[in-house]
């Protein structure tokens, strides 16, 4: 997808590897600056000649573009950056108002609450803009943190090539307020006080079980436990498809 509308300029608050994919997908004539912490977002828009603030956007001086795209950029804006555009959207892999802050694909699997994303208007409530799009992505008892994360992930694309466009051309989108008592919301630390220090000796077998298959993440150290003074990792590796044996054959294997 290459959308090229030379009229109006979008802000990228970049982060991830989503971030990059972001950014690959977006013409650099559409593009006003490039905001990351991330070296190559960074590299990747200096190459095609975009302008880039690497670090903190709170710590820059620039003109804002008409609005600005905020795609698993890693801080929380505040108010006085907000009030600088016609309209900051957040692509958030969460189903809002659940899973709002950090983490959400995990929480929705540790706690059992909604996960899908969330395409919203970014006010200064933490995740608490109005909604413009959602898709919620349903998941099993057999799902880890990271197979849910990757249809999130997914999910997430979906909603960016849909409305990117519509982003660019200036549409006032219909949206939704996030209203009423539902939802949940975590900070940072209560994921890493729950992995590197959870009392999971008081768990049973059961809540053991499932809050390892939550910190399963392919390429992150699963969920941490201390065994005297030795730590370890511990997550779930599926294991692969085999050809079922008749009893006769599973007899003959047994070895005593």
């Amino acid at each position: 997808m290459d959308v090229t509308l030379t009229s109006y300029l979008i802000d990228l608050y970049l982060g991830g590897d989503l971030g990059l994919w972001a950014l690959s997908q977006a013409a650099s004539v559409n593009i006003g600056h490039v905001i990351t912490f991330d070296p190559e977002i960074a590299q990747l828009a200096q190459s095609r000649g975009l302008k880039v603030w690497f670090g903190d956007v709170h710590k820059a001086n620039f003109f804002a573009g008409s609005a600005g795209f905020s795609i698993h950029y890693p801080i929380i804006l505040k108010p006085e950056l907000i009030s600088k555009y016609r309209k900051l959207y957040n692509l958030h892999p969460g189903y809002l108002p659940w899973g709002r802050g950090f983490y959400p694909v995990f929480w929705a699997l540790w706690e059992g609450t909604p996960a899908g994303a969330t395409l919203h208007e970014i006010s200064a409530g933490i995740d608490e803009g109005p909604i413009v799009a959602q898709i919620r992505v349903e998941y099993s008892g057999a799902d880890t943190g990271g197979s849910l994360h990757q249809r999130v992930r997914a999910a997430e694309k979906e909603l960016f090539i849909e409305y990117w466009s519509r982003i660019l051309s200036g549409e006032n989108m219909t949206s939704r307020s996030q209203t009423g008592n539902i939802g949940s919301y975590h900070a940072k630390k209560e994921f890493f006080e729950l992995k590197n220090r959870g009392h999971w000796e008081t768990l049973t077998g059961a809540e053991l079980i499932k809050l390892v298959r939550c910190f399963t993440f392919s390429g992150y150290p699963g969920l941490e436990i201390a065994l005297d003074d030795q730590k370890f990792q511990v997550w779930l590796e599926p294991l692969a498809h085999e050809p079922q044996l008749a009893t006769s054959e599973v007899l003959h294997e047994i070895k005593y």
